[in-house]
């Protein structure tokens, strides 16, 4: 048997440790699971997403104005984004969504997606993040190649 396999299902086979030690394989593999089967959320919930509006039209990909998606302290666990939900669209135009977090709006990541006049464009948006810190908020900027642009998006994301 490869060594390395052996050295994971002995991880498995050996009870928790008194002291839980940062970074130990145990660590990361319990640190997974946890993520892995816990339940996945979408924010805002129950209600529609939130419009975020792209810079004026004329110079393109202008970048608009912040846009609060997720208060401060509203997840109270830490946290990554596993998707946007694209909801709408109000023009045919090439959309491109900035998210940031935290106080210093750290980028978490950009992604694009489009609306023709044969295709809608609303669709879940695959956006894997790293671990964002409990209680951070999450800001998004959006540019499109007309300008002016407005997408509503929500985010779907698990708890650590």
């Amino acid at each position: 048997m490869n060594s390395w396999i052996a050295a994971v299902i002995n991880v498995f086979n050996r009870p928790e440790p008194a002291v839980f030690v940062p970074d130990s394989p145990y660590h990361h593999l319990h640190y997974a699971d946890e993520h892995f089967h816990s339940v996945c959320d979408v924010y805002p919930t129950l209600v529609p997403g939130i419009d975020v509006t792209a810079g004026a039209a004329g110079p393109p990909w202008a970048l608009g104005a912040f846009t609060e998606i997720v208060p401060v302290s509203t997840i109270t666990a830490e946290f990554d984004i596993h998707y946007v939900s694209v909801e709408g669209m109000d023009t045919n135009d090439v959309y491109e969504l900035h998210l940031f977090w935290g106080a210093g709006d750290t980028l978490a990541g950009k992604r694009r997606f489009t609306k023709t006049a044969v295709m809608d464009g609303v669709q879940n948006v695959p956006f894997q993040t790293e671990v964002i810190p409990a209680n951070s908020r999450i800001r998004a900027k959006l540019a499109s190649e007309a300008g002016g642009s407005i997408a509503r998006i929500s985010i779907g994301w698990h708890p650590y």
